[in-house]
């Protein structure tokens, strides 16, 4: 089996990476150069020794022009003139900071004419001297950029970064997206796994690990499907035997229960009569249990649920006039709240067994002089039906197993009549209905039972009639 092998490995595809990404921002640096030559080239910027060449143009001019003036010292230059002593004659246009380090370098020979990115020149005049400040660094041509932005090397060093940035962003999104798209393939097979949709075709990912993961999840699917093939076949056979047997079980209970009818009408002693009750109360409910073995078989999803739109107050009225009957003589108070029940699309016959089945276990369950109190209240799109009792209450295990089929509580909620049928058959009801039944113990310390039915049926349900 398999995806299909890919040369591609995740170490190639980071190596291709870096590889991509060295040579994107090595190529940005090139552009960056390219355009920084043409810059200079088109006049558009300044290089960096323009001012010290205008400074030395200059030089001959102001050695024998007879005084300095600032309109003869162009933009972007400073300008001081010094007496003998190094007395300043005429500050000019040079800042106070700018004429204290020109005062400085003045008294020691030779003078510097750098300092950092500004250059300055001494100009020996008859009787003065003078010095010119000016930038070392590339300027932008235009005196509006020169206004508006920093120095051109700040700006050009500033848009290099931002393009490398940009570039290194870019290349790691692209590269970030091809992963993506592997990881979203990996999802998508895990995501119809997990729904158990397992006829589905996977797509290759080009990438040798990746498809090493997909292959993994292909075994992994023909398991689970194999696996719920088995189960599947399984719980159908189960079911056609729990059929199966409990049709041959009505036989001999229909003879045994004729005959015991036929020796109640007999002449019968006392004590024998006693026996001939004992029997066909047996006898009944053994009907009882057959009966819900016969539904519980074919409660999969393939029963047919014939849907009616039936008012719910009737229904629970008369759901608890058979719970009445059932309890009997037995002392044990059933309470019912109902609240704004409406009208519902339900199967009436599956439902009622189903809960009836709930409130016979409560009261199975509830010793004398308890209590069953029952909630039936609709809102605007569930018909929720509640049964809580003051027996022993569910235990942990129950909690979490009282639906499965044939389960018994051997130890909270046990008793000779309890089969572990009943709340297997509400659950599976329940489920036909696109509702919903759940388990707890109640704060009064007793079990409740839960049952959530929608009151507008849903489509596609599978064997749904609607009348």
């Amino acid at each position: 089996m398999g995806i299909g092998k890919s040369n591609k490995t995740l170490r190639r595809e980071l190596i291709f990476y870096m590889l991509t990404l060295g040579v994107s921002l090595t190529m940005v640096a090139a552009l960056y150069l390219l355009l920084h030559i043409i810059a200079l080239n088109a006049g558009f910027v300044y290089p960096a020794n323009h001012y010290e060449r205008e400074a030395e143009n200059l030089r001959p001019s102001l050695e024998k022009v007879e005084q300095v003036t600032d309109n003869m010292i162009p933009e972007m230059m400073s300008y001081a003139i010094f007496d003998k002593e190094l007395n300043v004659k005429a500050k000019g246009t040079l800042s106070d900071k700018s004429l204290q380090t020109v005062q400085s370098m003045l008294t020691n020979e030779p003078y510097t004419n750098h300092i950092r990115q500004t250059g300055y020149m001494v100009v020996e005049r008859p009787d003065e001297i003078g010095v010119i400040e000016y930038p070392l660094r590339a300027e932008f041509r235009s005196p509006f950029l020169r206004q508006h932005l920093p120095n051109y090397e700040l700006t050009s060093i500033a848009l290099l970064v931002i393009l490398l940035i940009a570039t290194a962003f870019a290349v790691t999104t692209h590269f970030a997206n091809r992963m993506k798209k592997q990881f979203k393939k990996l999802h998508s097979i895990t995501k119809q796994i997990q729904e158990q949709n397992l006829d589905f075709t996977p797509e290759s990912s080009k990438i040798k690990e990746f498809d090493e993961i997909i292959d993994s999840l292909l075994e992994m699917k023909q398991s689970l499907q194999h696996s719920l093939n088995t189960q599947w076949h399984m719980e159908k056979a189960k079911g056609e035997q729990i059929g199966a047997l409990a049709h041959d079980l009505k036989i001999p209970v229909t003879v045994i229960k004729g005959n015991a009818e036929l020796l109640s009408l007999s002449g019968q002693q006392e004590e024998q009569s006693a026996y001939t009750h004992y029997i066909l109360n047996a006898v009944h409910k053994i009907e009882q249990y057959i009966s819900q073995l016969i539904h519980l078989s074919h409660t999969d999803g393939s029963l047919p649920l014939t849907l009616r739109k039936t008012d719910l107050a009737p229904f629970v009225e008369m759901l608890l006039a058979d719970a009445s009957a059932y309890k009997g003589s037995k002392n044990v108070k059933i309470v019912c709240q109902k609240n704004e029940l409406t009208a519902a699309e339900i199967d009436q016959h599956l439902l009622h067994r189903a809960l009836l089945n709930i409130v016979t276990n409560a009261i199975d369950y509830t010793p004398e002089q308890g209590s069953i109190f029952i909630e039936a209240a609709c809102t605007p799109t569930t018909f929720h039906f509640t049964v809580t009792d003051t027996g022993k209450g569910f235990s942990a295990e129950a909690l979490k197993r009282a639906t499965e089929l044939f389960f018994m509580e051997e130890k909270s909620r046990h008793t000779n009549n309890h089969y572990g049928i009943g709340l297997t058959f509400a659950s599976n009801v329940a489920k036909l209905h696109n509702g919903s039944l759940s388990i707890e113990n109640a704060a009064s310390g007793g079990g409740s039972v839960h049952v959530a039915i929608p009151i507008t049926a849903k489509n596609g349900n599978e064997g749904m009639k609607m009348e």
